[in-house]
């Protein structure tokens, strides 16, 4: 019996102890952890507003397109350009703008760069220069149709596609 009772107060000894250095070990100390900031900007967004069409119409023989189709560059910072422009058949063909020929056919010419057929269109940097940060491109275009053009109304006679980048 002696024996748990000298094995009990070694115990009890040992666990006084053990609180006493942690309660030794309670005084205070500052540490200064740095803040690290990684910035990775690869992603630049454009943001940007294209007319939802470009309207043509014929009438009595005479064909209109509108006059106020812009893109515009919606960003506060950050340059853009038009980098490429293509017309694809709709329910017309698309021709050669300078040898205009062929049945159900639509030709275009937006800012003085002309269709040669349907795909991609050669372009400019004069015809499609820098847009500003909440700047404007006015896109000036104009069509012929083939005589054979049917009455029709809102018909997708072809398809543009716009490309546009972020430039510096």
């Amino acid at each position: 019996m002696k024996r748990k009772r000298i094995l009990s107060l070694v115990f009890s000894v040992v666990m006084l102890l053990s609180l006493g250095i942690t309660a030794s070990a309670a005084n205070s100390t500052t540490a200064t952890v740095p803040v690290t900031l990684t910035v990775d900007n690869q992603y630049r967004a454009v943001n940007v507003t294209v007319p939802a069409a470009l309207p043509v119409h014929v009438i009595n023989g005479t064909v209109i397109t509108a006059d106020n189709a812009v893109i515009t560059n919606n960003s506060k910072n950050g340059n853009i350009q038009v980098t490429a422009v293509s017309v694809t058949d709709g329910a017309y063909k698309v021709g050669d703008y300078e040898n205009f020929s062929g049945k159900q056919t639509i030709v275009l010419k937006i800012n003085d760069c002309v269709t040669k057929g349907s795909g991609s269109m050669a372009i400019t940097k004069t015809a499609f220069p820098k847009i500003a940060p909440q700047g404007s491109l006015p896109l000036t275009y104009f069509a012929k149709i083939s005589g054979d053009a049917q009455n029709a109304e809102n018909l997708e006679a072809a398809k543009v596609v716009f490309t546009i980048s972020i430039v510096d």
